[in-house]
């Protein structure tokens, strides 16, 4: 006589050792699945913060120069210094100062050069930043009659966005 009970019992272990590999095998794919997605995400973290940090060099580097290049014009040479500047600049500062970069230095001034002294970034992303800098103004009298270069010492917070591999200035804000 055989024990009926037997093979009843085989057939369920059996039937708990497939709903057990299936339920490994589902806990291991979720894992697998959640560890992808983290080391996607902290890859692309990483991706923008070494962005971010190329762009804050950069600035720190190109900022000073640029609103220089903006900024100074001498009457010899200011339709070059003003097709310079518009090629520097964007946006709200483009649209705003369109005419400006149009014109030669003011009356009485034969030329205006700024000069950056201290660049600091205020705050960066990948594509744009903002930027404090201080800069020294000297303002030489078109007629050396009037009078010694004006020296003036200025500071203005920057907004620059990169476009095509290059920062464009696109808004100056004078704080002293």
């Amino acid at each position: 006589m055989t024990d009926s009970r037997a093979g009843v019992g085989r057939n369920n272990s059996r039937i708990v050792s497939r709903r057990s590999a299936l339920l490994i095998s589902g806990a291991i794919v979720v894992v697998l699945v959640v560890l992808l997605a983290v080391l996607a995400w902290q890859w692309r973290v990483s991706v923008t913060d070494s962005a971010t940090e190329r762009s804050r060099d950069e600035l720190r580097n190109d900022a000073g120069k640029v609103v220089a290049q903006v900024f100074s014009v001498d009457t010899a040479t200011w339709q070059a210094d003003r097709t310079r500047a518009r090629g520097l600049v964007g946006g709200e500062f483009a649209a705003r100062y369109a005419s400006e970069l149009t014109r030669p230095p003011a009356d009485g001034a034969r030329s205006i050069v700024w000069t950056p002294e201290a660049v600091g970034i205020v705050d960066a992303g990948p594509d744009s930043g903002d930027v404090l800098i201080r800069a020294k103004i000297v303002t030489t009298p078109a007629v050396a009659s009037a009078g010694a270069p004006i020296t003036e010492r200025s500071s203005v917070t920057a907004r620059f966005d990169k476009a095509d591999d290059h920062w464009l200035l696109t808004r100056v804000e004078v704080i002293s």
